[in-house]
This record gives C-alpha cells, sequence and structure tokens, in this order.
C-alpha cells in the first residue's frame, strides 16, 4: 500500500476538495480516513507533515486532488521522456539516409 505524505494544510485541502458538492465519489472511506487524520492532528501545526497508507485507488485519487490544487502534472515526466525516444528515433532515421 502506498503512503502518501502532507502536510496538514494540503490534508485539509485534499479533505474539502474530496467533499465538495458535483464531486466524483472517491474510494469508499477515503474522505472519512482523511478527516480522522485531521481532526486528531493537533491545532496550529499547519506545515507539519503526516502520512497515510492508502490502497492503489485511494492514493491515485489523492494524486489527482493534489495535482488539480497545485496545478501540477502528474503525467509531465513521462510525456517528456516519450516525446525525448521519439526525437532520438528520428534523428537516427535521419542519420542513416
Amino acid at each position: 500500500m502506498p503512503r502518501i505524505t502532507h502536510t496538514l494544510a494540503e490534508w485539509i485541502a485534499i479533505a474539502q476538495e474530496l467533499g465538495a458538492p458535483g464531486r466524483k465519489a472517491a474510494t469508499p472511506g477515503l474522505a472519512e480516513r482523511i478527516r480522522a487524520l485531521v481532526e486528531q492532528a493537533p491545532d496550529g501545526w499547519p506545515e507539519q507533515m503526516y502520512a497515510l497508507e492508502l490502497d492503489d485507488a485511494g492514493a491515485r485519487a489523492v494524486g489527482g486532488v493534489q495535482s488539480a490544487l497545485t496545478g501540477s502534472d502528474p503525467g509531465v515526466w513521462q510525456r517528456t521522456a516519450s516525446v525525448a525516444e521519439a526525437d532520438a528515433i528520428v534523428r537516427d532515421h535521419q542519420r542513416r539516409r
């Protein structure tokens, strides 16, 4: 099971996003587990890191929410590698001519 680590402030934002009206239901029990983590954390420590062990579906859901909140793109490195590989193939083909 993946162990996902975020600051308390990030977990709070993730929990709010997962509980937002109209949001597709995440893995059963995921929102409740995050809510329990947030409720057990001491007040006034928003930058303290906390970890949860989640199943793969829960980890993907949390990663997707975090990416949406931060504006990051989790697939950017894979696409960059694919473009570099394609570029290498084209260059190799051109050298062989």
